[in-house]
């Protein structure tokens, strides 16, 4: 495609690749809670903003393994995705990411347990077994319908932090929104390689 006005026109407006518009997504997402042992779950969620500054080379984890590479290895050790949600009032879904979180670092469940027994070493919580069959879908939508055009998968996802909520009692009416770190191990999209 040239870069000329009739190209650019026809990227923004034409029937074959319309641009992309960046206010026009859902997020699907699903977790292993270990402590309950089930998987939770949110389809079609509308996130506020969503964040992925980092996709780094996975080649280091086999850098050390007598495994010649031809690539360069980038030292960043984390892929990070942020996302900011919208908060209910009875605050499920942040009440949710801060059990995992919990559950993933060791913490035990319950507030009334009587042992001090870290969930971390629970079978079910192992690393890789809590965190294998994770993923978040950022669904995008197009803009002449709400039907899904592409999204971007993160596989291997766990919540890492959630940032402080802020109240504000001068606040007139503003909707209540916290945000959410995810590490995660790869990302894919539905056209992965293709221009």
């Amino acid at each position: 495609m040239s870069l000329n006005l009739s190209g650019i026109k026809n990227l923004l407006a034409g029937d074959q690749s319309r641009a992309l518009r960046d206010n026009k997504f859902s997020v699907d997402m699903v977790f292993w809670n270990p402590a309950q042992r089930r998987y939770v779950s949110v389809e079609d969620y509308p996130a506020i903003a969503i964040s992925s500054p980092v996709t780094s080379i996975q080649s280091q984890a086999f850098e050390f393994q007598n495994i010649p590479l031809q690539v360069p290895v980038k030292r960043q050790n984390t892929n990070q995705l942020m996302i900011s949600f919208y908060a209910n009032e009875e605050l499920a879904l942040y009440s949710t990411f801060v059990s995992l979180i919990k559950t993933y670092g060791g913490e035990s469940y319950s507030f009334n347990s009587n042992f001090n027994q870290p969930t971390v070493y629970n079978f079910n919580n192992m690393y890789n077994i809590a965190i294998r069959d994770n993923a978040i879908f950022v669904r995008l939508k197009s803009d002449i319908s709400d039907t899904n055009v592409n999204y971007i998968g993160y596989s291997e996802v766990y919540p890492t932090s959630v940032v402080p909520m802020t109240f504000n009692s001068q606040s007139s009416n503003q909707l209540a929104s916290f945000n959410v770190l995810f590490n995660y191990a790869r990302t894919i999209t539905k056209n992965l390689g293709e221009i």
